[in-house]
């Protein structure tokens, strides 16, 4: 479906459903895979074959993000594509919600994708251009009072995404957004099992698979997105057209 043949891609949160489910679809188009996560990295290199390599990576580290991008450049040569897959989500309202916890969601899932896109930028730049792609969610589109933190961030997001496609036009570097539905990962459900958003009466009353969020991840990423940037991709489930009933 896709051939990211000799695209060299660095991937973030790769340990999580998607991002090993990213790193593998990507391997087996052809792509030059960097796996970054705080653990499990190799794992996950190694399920997504020969041509892939697992490095540490808190992306709310600095020092961290150029220790990966120099690693992935040492290996494979300059980043054509990013993925800013990491996340972190913590349940709570307004009042709720500990501070030291908002923060750390705001950390993670804004900072850290500000700082790997300023990590990758020289790399792309060598490259002669690239693609990035900001992993968002359908809580930067609606208002999720019980994710007051995760949301926010998520908001947030897309105004920096905005920001870099329009900064990062000039060198050919894209930057666009898709904003998944519920997958059917462990962030999907509230620490007692039960489901942080029910779907049973969506448009498409289930769970996303990861391999479908995926496969929109690697259409932003590719060539037959060249004409996009600072655009949003939504593969929601119907989740935005609101309760069938």
């Amino acid at each position: 479906m896709f051939d990211f043949t000799g695209k060299n891609v660095l991937i973030t949160g790769a340990s999580g459903a998607l991002g090993t489910t990213l790193a593998v679809q990507f391997a087996g188009a052809g792509a030059n895979v960097v796996a970054a996560a705080r653990s499990r990295y190799d794992e996950v290199a190694e399920k997504a074959g020969p041509n892939s390599i697992g490095v540490r990576l808190d992306v709310t580290s600095e020092a961290e993000w150029a220790a990966a991008t120099a690693r992935a450049e040492e290996r494979f040569g300059p980043l054509d594509i990013l993925v800013n897959n990491a996340a972190y989500l913590r349940l709570g309202n307004t009042e709720s919600i500990p501070l030291e916890e908002f923060r750390r969601v705001i950390d993670t899932n804004l900072t850290g994708t500000l700082l790997g896109i300023r990590a990758v930028a020289p790399s792309m730049r060598a490259a002669g251009g690239g693609a990035i792609v900001v992993v968002n969610s359908i809580a930067g589109l609606t208002a999720a009072p019980e994710l007051v933190a995760y949301s926010s961030s998520k908001w947030a997001l897309r105004g920096l995404m905005r920001a870099a496609a329009k900064g990062l036009a000039r060198d050919n570097i894209r930057v666009n957004a898709v904003h998944p539905g519920i997958i059917e990962t462990p962030l999907a459900y509230a620490p007692d099992g039960s489901p942080i958003v029910p779907v049973d009466n969506l448009a498409v009353p289930r769970n996303a698979a990861p391999e479908e969020i995926a496969d929109f991840i690697m259409f932003a990423a590719s060539e037959q997105a060249r004409f996009a940037t600072g655009t949003e991709i939504v593969a929601d489930g119907g989740y935005g057209l609101g309760p069938l009933d």
